[in-house]
């Protein structure tokens, strides 16, 4: 009987979350449908006229019909993703179209023989728990199990070693590209916590002799704060401005409709002045006129902090450094030696644009550094710890009909209809659950930032990391233990000494939760993703939260962006579980499927025509998820391991002891082999892409070769002098030699070992004659090849050519055959002004502009009252947005001293 009761219990969980998904899937859907032509600038704003949209960025409309677009998108090649959803975006995509594939495989591989065997001749279970684990009775079954999960995750680490190849190859290959080899950042290297002696630029130049421009971090405290302080008192006066402006155009109209005569001045229409008080306690200090008060204190901060930004270079030095070189060539190979130098107590970066340095961190020490991250990493393990009280009851909900029988107070809830009882169990858990962990990225990036990181992108990958913990401990582990303790806990308490016993026959009940946890992801959330509705909401009722012409003109130009940091957790925990109960519970594979596969079409869309990205992270979050997936891994053959121990099934038990020794050697080795080419560029690739006969992309992707590149460096540097080194920026047509775009017939005959001894000399390299031109390296002749030809060839891919690719992954995803699928976005060169490369690496204060105030033309002039109140103390400008007759502001052009950002 408590078979049944439970098997009814779960299977109405199950449907009641089918149904109150399923229904919430269609009503967004049918919402999708109807508003997306209505409302382009919420649906497909990538495809408009916006300023932070460059033209080469804008992918063609979006295909008429309401589900046109799925067809489209899902046929398009590698190229066209990764031209308009960005190399994070197909990286993301990608990850995504993996996974749902191994789910649909595992289908493949398991269904036909650990479903017969779960099912038949077992323990009488019935519901989803006759297809699980928990169901098998004779202990000699379970070789199916443990065989099948050698055979299966030996599957997924094949897979994750070949995307590993494939991640590796594929940014080599667009780091040498025209667009990311001119790129700025690409060849800025960054070095903090470099010693004392360091210090000066004739030890910067002994070490790395050829570089362009160097800055040193300087201590701006004092002038930051002032800075902050102008911003915050702008920003204030801004918005105090604009709603004096908007009050009068209202008291205007008043007066016009009644037939009252107007105000001869425009300060008539000001009913009265807009006061504060100051100081940092709130309705504590003097009270001031916010009008009066700004101009008289941004004018003074104006002087202030001008008279320190002219004796900027007396400041404080840190012991950080920002160092350009000519080119990437000669970045890669400088950032590759710095292991072989004393500059390695503290880190190297490069790829890093100045928008993304974290400029406050820069002064820490090294052990202050330290500290914080001990006392950052501290809290976030304790928050770890007790969020897993409110996630444990969220666990107990999903099957709380088994604590009733001891809860008495609990007793009324077997009163309710079936239906609400679906609900409570089936719903409600998830729901609460996705809310619940919905603020934890705010918290770790706070205190990502706060514990000393120096990018933006540092902490991204930490937020990654500690977000996917959360995921993992709240979602996974205290739900599992919360649902399988509470289903068994009547049982414990009659027999304690059967605990282990009935924890391994009940842990598999736990996917019960998972099952609607999947429905609520699989269903829900691709339609909330495709649906928008924030942006809808705050384009369609919040828009007196646009307050101020600015903050009207960035809300219609700045697309969103995405924060992979994120992101991909959410994404990772769906893979640890499917994982885990790929074998203890093998129906979860299909939900996984379905789950996956239509994420994957909800954000094909998002990404190509709605979303952007906050930083770019050169793909880093994706091998970062891969490696996580071991976690994944780990779970599953510890829990089959402890299942096998508590059914004494010594035989699985010692078998599946080997699959994890064989798990964690290939984690260690694949984590060894590629991490160190994350971040590195083998000069020899980047000949290869220049067209240079005598270098070709190793084998080894690098591995080798960068070793010997830095050990390399500091010698031959003193051996040849700086006179000998190229500037291999090419001439002033940016050309230094015709480039072959024709690939190889055999993928061998371009991949060749990193013995060619041209590439780690700078005596072997031939100077260019024209080496005065360094500020761009994006030459003709590291254009990539897409072709219209190549990209339907790639398209229409043979079957014997996946395959090749699947089990020969060094060949199948080479070098040069990636680069001639790159699309032609990046072949553009980015170009700079040299105002503007000679402070990019400068504190953001030093090159702080004085603040440029927008306000609204007005038909009663207030607006040009308040210009010349401010007696040339403060720049108002009420140019690009005016009133029109229904009495709303009408935006016309950018901000006033609006520039373009700078993509670096």
């Amino acid at each position: 009987m408590a078979g049944g009761s439970d098997a009814s219990s779960s299977t109405s969980a199950f449907v009641s979350a089918l149904i109150f998904n399923g229904v919430i899937f269609l009503i967004l859907i049918l919402l999708f449908v109807f508003l997306r032509p209505k409302n382009k600038r919420v649906y497909q704003p990538k495809t408009l006229n916006l300023e932070n949209v460059k033209p080469e960025e804008r992918p063609p409309e979006v295909p008429s019909g309401p589900f046109a677009w799925v067809s489209f998108l899902l046929s398009r090649p590698q190229a066209y993703l990764l031209h308009y959803a960005g190399l994070d975006g197909y990286l993301f995509l990608r990850y995504l179209s993996i996974f749902a594939g191994l789910a649909f495989i595992g289908c493949i591989i398991l269904f036909p023989i650990l479903l017969p065997v779960n099912a038949t001749n077992g323990n009488g279970l019935s519901g989803f728990e006759l297809l699980a684990f928990s169901n098998v009775k004779n202990e000699n079954r379970f070789f199916a199990h443990v065989f099948l999960s050698w055979i299966y995750f030996g599957l997924i680490i094949f897979v994750i070693y070949k995307e590993l190849v494939y991640y590796v190859s594929l940014r080599h290959s667009i780091q040498t590209t025209p667009l990311y080899d001119g790129l700025l950042s690409s060849r800025t290297l960054i070095l903090t916590d470099i010693p004392e002696d360091y210090l000066s630029e004739n030890e910067i130049r002994r070490v790395f002799p050829i570089y362009s421009r160097l800055w040193f971090a300087r201590d701006y405290t004092e002038l930051s704060k002032l800075v902050q302080e102008r911003t915050k008192l702008s920003n204030k006066y801004e918005g105090t401005l604009n709603s004096v402006i908007s009050k009068g155009v209202k008291t205007r109209q008043k007066l016009i409709k009644k037939g009252e005569p107007l105000p001869e001045e425009p300060q008539g229409f000001i009913k009265k002045e807009p006061t504060h008080k100051l100081g940092k306690i709130p309705f504590v200090g003097e009270k001031v006129n916010t009008i009066d008060y700004s101009i008289d204190r941004i004018g003074e901060l104006n002087t202030e902090i001008g008279d320190v930004q002219k004796n900027a270079n007396v400041a404080t030095q840190l012991h950080s450094v920002f160092i350009e070189f000519p080119n990437q060539l000669e970045a890669q190979r400088a950032f590759q030696a710095v292991p072989y130098t004393d500059l390695t107590k503290g880190s190297r970066i490069i790829g890093v644009p100045p928008d993304d340095i974290i400029w406050e961190n820069l002064k820490m020490s090294k052990t202050s550094k330290l500290i914080k991250r001990i006392l950052a990493n501290t809290f976030l393990t304790l928050l770890i710890i007790f969020w897993a009280i409110p996630v444990a009851v969220v666990g107990c909900i999903s099957n709380i009909n088994f604590l009733i029988e001891k809860v008495h107070f609990l007793s009324f809830i077997n009163n309710c209809p079936k239906v609400l009882l679906g609900l409570i169990t089936g719903i409600l858990p998830t729901v609460a659950l996705a809310i619940l962990m919905s603020l934890v990225p705010v918290i770790i990036k706070a205190v990502g930032k706060k514990s000393g990181f120096v990018t933006k992108q540092q902490v991204e990958l930490y937020c990654q990391a500690w977000f996917f913990g959360f995921e993992v401990v709240q979602v996974f582990l205290v739900v599992t233990l919360a649902s399988s303790a509470s289903s068994t806990v009547t049982a414990i308490i009659d027999d304690p000494g059967s605990a282990m016993t009935l924890l391994a026959n009940n842990l598999p009940k736990a996917s019960n939760f998972y099952l609607s946890f999947y429905l609520l992801q699989g269903l829900t959330a691709p339609a909330l993703a495709l649906l928008q509705i924030g942006p809808l909401i705050v384009s369609k009722v919040l828009k007196f939260l646009q307050n101020t012409p600015r903050k009207k003109w960035e809300k219609y130009n700045v697309v969103p962006g995405l924060s992979y940091g994120v992101l991909y957790p959410a994404y990772q925990l769906l893979v640890v579980i499917m994982l885990c109960y790929s074998i203890i519970a093998p129906i979860l594979l299909l939900f996984a499927t379905f789950t996956l596969s239509l994420m994957y079409i909800a954000y094909i869309y998002n990404l190509v025509y709605v979303k952007g990205q906050e930083s770019d992270m050169r793909g880093r979050n994706y091998p970062k998820a891969l490696l996580q997936t071991f976690v994944g891994l780990y779970l599953s053959e510890i829990c089959l391991l402890g299942l096998f121990i508590m059914s004494k099934s010594w035989g699985p038990v010692a078998l599946e002891g080997i699959m994890i020794f064989v798990t964690v050697a290939c984690h260690v080795l694949l984590k060894r082999k590629f991490q160190p080419l994350f971040d590195i560029v083998p000069v020899s690739g980047i000949y290869e892409a220049r067209g240079d006969s005598g270098a070709l992309y190793p084998k080894d992707q690098g591995s080798k070769e960068i070793k010997q590149v830095g050990q390399n460096y500091i010698s031959d540097n003193e051996a040849s002098g700086v006179s000998n080194i190229p500037n291999v920026a090419g001439d002033s047509s940016g050309k230094v030699g015709n480039f072959n775009n024709d690939l190889a017939g055999d993928n061998q005959t371009y991949e060749s070992s990193s013995e060619n001894k041209n590439i780690y000399n700078n005596k072997n390299i031939t100077n260019d004659s024209n080496s005065s031109r360094n500020e761009t390296v994006a030459n003709d002749n590291t254009r990539t090849d897409t072709t219209k030809e190549n990209v339907e060839q790639q398209a229409k891919q043979k079957p014997l050519v996946v395959l090749k690719r699947f089990f020969d992954p060094r060949s199948g995803y080479s070098f040069s055959l990636l680069r001639s699928q790159l699309p032609n976005i990046f072949n553009l060169s980015p170009n700079y002004s040299t105002e503007y490369l000679d402070n990019s690496y400068v504190d953001p204060a030093v090159t702080d502009q004085e603040p440029h105030i927008w306000i609204p033309k007005d038909p009663a002039g207030i607006s040009q009252y308040q210009i010349a109140k401010t007696g040339g103390k403060v720049d108002v400008s009420d140019e690009h947005t005016e009133y029109n007759e229904k009495g709303s502001y009408e935006v016309t052009g950018p901000p006033p001293s609006y520039e373009e950002s700078v993509k670096v």
